[in-house]
């Protein structure tokens, strides 16, 4: 009998813990978005350094480089940041860069964690959302950074599109 009541008594645990975990379920499960910010022309709060000896215009493999870009709303308001080094894995000649691209975005509610990697990464970028923090907890997802044109040969300003899904 009293083999009985304690198996009953676990069961009864059992389901309690599970009611009880399935309260806190979370509404934003499964929910899409879109974060879209600016990353200002060349000189608006960059920094960049190159990672290894590069030989004229070509990054050799295990050379590349690292940057830091401030990240605006459409209103020019400095909201996040975007921190990424860049390594080459096959030699790159120009601006370009073979190899593979990690960084992360920090967005207003959280920061993506990114990754891209390919032939030629440069110019427009795509890449994949690879997790997140804060209200992007786990997120999953792709970006894109689109320079658009200065119109005098110089680096404009890039459009930053982040499409997410959240667990």
């Amino acid at each position: 009998m009293r083999g009985r009541w304690v198996g009953l008594c676990a069961l009864a645990l059992l389901v309690v813990g599970l009611a009880i975990g399935g309260c806190g379920s979370d509404e934003t499960h499964g929910s899409e978005g879109t974060v879209t910010l600016t990353e200002p022309a060349e000189g608006g709060g960059k920094h960049f350094g190159i990672i290894g000896r590069v030989t004229g215009r070509t990054f050799k493999a295990g050379t590349g480089f690292a940057f830091s870009a401030p990240l605006q709303e459409s209103g020019g308001k400095t909201v996040g940041e975007i921190n990424a080094f860049c390594l080459a894995t096959q030699p790159s000649p120009g601006e370009a860069i073979n190899g593979t691209c990690s960084g992360t975005a920090a967005v207003p509610g959280g920061e993506f964690a990114l990754n891209v990697g390919g032939k030629e990464i440069g110019g427009t970028v795509s890449g994949a959302i690879v997790g997140g923090t804060g209200k992007y907890e786990g997120a999953v997802g792709t970006f894109t950074s689109k320079e658009e044109s200065s119109g005098n040969g110089e680096e404009g300003p890039s459009t930053v599109t982040f499409h997410y899904i959240l667990p």
